[in-house]
């Protein structure tokens, strides 16, 4: 046996060499026999010394951290047989222990100088007990008198918890996981650990930071989830409410343009009956409407600085967003009533308002008609002579324009609802359609007045004389004329600066309103152009040669011929570079005109029967006409038919639908026929919210769910 030039230690039933070297020697290993099976039979460790004295296979600090726990519970769990057999132990080897330490040869070759060093380092956690100044008395008293380290003091628990923390993050999941995952925890003191860990773990983050960096962190939630998280308390309900917040998310719905404020989009958005109504739902009044919580997170309480205060103000933004949700839902959905019906609906439908009826023109054909979302009016011109203008609301007839003594073939109504018409007897009358009386007559044409153009106080009107003219609605003077086309003028545009003509002499020409001069004739058409659009850079023309072309306004240069169709392309509408045409052959296509691509083709099984006789689009659909007697709404993203918003009983017997006119809420149609199978008539279909009342959205549908916002039922209605 060779000697240990160091200290040795022992807690409990561990023995370390603290300190200096170890020589080899040919002892036996009896020595330690002892020991060894003294911590066997406290632990159940099979594995010996070798796994309770951690220090001197390796030094691990996980190991160092299972032991002190197995200490711990040999102080709440061993019993006095397992203690005497340590204290037993202790007495064998005492000494040994008592003098310069002694190594066996198998243990000195299992200590390397490196645990050694790791030994010294965790000298706190194995209490500094020097054997040298102490005897196997004292020990084994200790033993029966159940002291332990962790009991507390500096020796224990206080020594462990300084131990820990200066471990790093992945030893302290370690020493965590060793703690949790063993048998050492009982329930209850599990349980314990839980009340201490759940109230960490609730903390309001939102509320704890800046405001401006919480709605920074909020402005990233999309609509649905912005809703959701206004449930969570009333602080985060007014962070929620945040209206520059809304304005971006009505921006990324394309709800709102670039340039628009919240009054253009109430303007634009809403009726004249909940405008008058909105500043009433913008403010609630806190002492009425008792809070969803009192607080976000026990962290909280009702003094702390975050908490909201007194008047609680809606997002105006949020309200136009909610509504316009709600309406575009009704679009896809919503069932149409009529008298009889009953007033509950199941499953997605919705019951809408009654469809309005507007019956007028007698047997006649209804050629133009325009609608004013802003004053709710109507206005029909027929073939009969006339034009009546209509409530939206009421559908009633509130007057009927007499003074043409030809049938009329265009017309056009301002915004503050003044209404210009165009007539086979070669004349344009200008109405007020507040009174019904004719302003002003304009005489000038030779024929026909076929088509115009409005641009605030200026109209230009195009005749079958092969000529334009430029007019002030105000005085009813003729401004400029307009001679080139040698052919009859079909259709017409105007920005206030630049006319654009298309004829029957297959050009297209481009004009200068005030030096009445022709800037550019498009050539390229080998028919005749009967449909226009114009947005000040392109020119889009439709041609019975089945082509579509695509100008530059101010090049006057061919970008793109657009080819797909199989007739005329009798109506069209350019929004952006989105460009979506109607066409003879009973197909509606969706262009791209900057790539000059075809994105959707509306067809299929559901598509129109007959020429498609009008259409118009926004952001989401797209409605067309067809001589079939049905009118159809379509997704202009996907092109996928969506429903029959009208389908005529009549229809392909002579039922048709002539013209449609269509807001955000409302939807006009003139229906007819020309051998007498349908009443010619108006119909006006009303998607608004009914009684104000928002209906949820499932995610199913591309929209939303609004339950979270007002309702915990899904199959209610919600009211603001």
């Amino acid at each position: 046996m060779s000697l240990c030039s160091g200290t040795a230690v022992i807690t409990d039933c561990l023995v370390v060499c603290v300190t200096g070297e170890c020589e080899p020697t040919m002892a036996t290993t009896d020595d330690t026999n002892g020991v060894n099976n003294g911590i066997d039979n406290t632990y159940g460790d099979d594995n010996g010394l070798r796994s309770a004295s951690v220090t001197t296979s390796g030094g691990n600090k996980r190991d160092v951290t299972t032991q002190l726990i197995h200490r711990c519970a040999d102080h709440h769990n061993s019993t006095a047989i397992k203690r005497a057999k340590l204290g037993n132990a202790c007495v064998a080897t005492t000494a040994q222990l008592s003098t310069p330490c002694a190594c066996t040869a198998s243990q000195s070759r299992a200590v390397s100088s490196d645990a050694i060093q790791r030994s010294t380092q965790t000298e706190d956690i194995v209490c500094d007990m020097d054997l040298t100044n102490s005897n196997c008395n004292s020990i084994a008293n200790n033993k029966h008198t159940n002291s332990h380290p962790c009991d507390g003091g500096d020796n224990g628990l206080d020594s462990w918890l300084k131990t820990f923390y200066n471990w790093s993050h992945n030893e302290r999941i370690q020493a965590l996981d060793s703690l949790v995952s063993s048998d050492i925890c009982e329930v209850q003191q599990i349980r314990h650990l839980l009340t201490l860990i759940e109230p960490q773990l609730q903390r309001d983050f939102i509320s704890l930071l800046p405001k401006e960096l919480a709605l920074y962190v909020l402005s990233f939630l999309d609509p649905k989830d912005l809703l959701r998280a206004a449930q969570t308390c009333r602080y985060w309900r007014i962070l929620c409410e945040d209206n520059l917040m809304w304005r971006d998310k009505c921006r990324e719905e394309r709800l709102l343009e670039d340039n628009e404020t919240i009054v253009d989009l109430f303007k634009r958005r809403l009726s004249g009956s909940l405008e008058r109504r909105r500043s009433s739902l913008l403010r609630c009044s806190t002492p009425t409407s008792p809070p969803h919580s009192n607080s976000c997170s026990p962290k909280m309480s009702p003094s702390s600085p975050v908490s909201p205060t007194p008047t609680f103000i809606r997002s105006e933004y949020k309200i136009a967003f909610l509504r316009q949700k709600t309406i575009e839902y009704n679009w896809r959905y919503g069932v149409l009533s009529t008298e009889k019906e009953s007033a509950t609906t199941s499953g997605r439908s919705r019951l809408l308002k009654e469809i309005l009826y507007l019956k007028g023109h007698d047997d006649h054909v209804i050629t133009c008609l325009q609608f004013n979302p802003a004053s709710n009016l109507i206005v029909s011109g027929s073939d009969d002579n006339t034009l009546k203008v209509w409530s939206s609301e009421s559908g009633r007839c509130l007057r009927t324009l007499s003074g043409h003594t030809g049938g009329v073939w265009s017309s056009q109504l301002s915004p503050h609802d003044i209404i210009i018409s165009g007539s086979t007897d070669r004349t344009l009358k200008v109405w007020s359609a507040l009174d019904g009386k004719c302003l002003h007559t304009l005489y000038g044409h030779t024929s026909t007045v076929r088509c115009m153009a409005l641009h605030e106080d200026q109209v230009v009107s195009g005749s079958r004389d092969a000529t334009l003219r430029v007019w002030d609605i105000e005085t009813g003077e003729c401004c400029h004329v307009l001679v080139g086309h040698v052919a009859a003028v079909r259709c017409v545009q105007f920005n206030g600066k630049l006319c654009v003509s298309g004829a029957y002499d297959y050009l297209v020409k481009v004009w200068d309103v005030v030096s009445e001069t022709c800037l550019h004739t498009l050539e390229g058409h080998t028919n005749r152009v009967y449909s226009l659009q114009f947005d000040g850079q392109h020119i889009v023309s439709g041609s019975l040669d089945t082509s579509i072309r695509v100008w530059s306004a101010t090049a006057g240069t061919l970008k793109h011929t657009l080819i797909g169709h199989q007739s005329l392309t009798s109506g069209m509408q350019l929004r952006g570079h989105t460009l979506v045409s109607g066409n003879a052959d009973s197909t509606v296509k969706v262009w791209d005109i900057n790539t000059g691509q075809c994105l959707q083709t509306l067809s299929g099984p559901n598509k129109h029967q007959s020429a498609v006789t009008c259409l118009q689009f926004n952001s989401r659909f797209v409605i067309t006409s067809s001589d079939d007697g049905t009118v159809k709404l379509w997704d202009l993203r996907t092109g996928e038919f969506i429903r029959n918003l009208v389908s005529l009983s009549s229809g392909g017997s002579g039922g048709v639908v002539w013209r449609i006119r269509a807001s955000n809420t409302k939807l006009v149609c003139a229906v007819g026929s020309r051998n007498g199978t349908e009443e010619t008539k108006l119909l006006v279909l009303d998607f608004d919210v009914v009684d104000n009342k928002y209906i949820k959205y499932d995610e199913t549908d591309s929209m939303f769910d609004m339950e979270s916002e007002f309702d915990a039922n899904r199959d209610n209605l919600i009211l603001l």
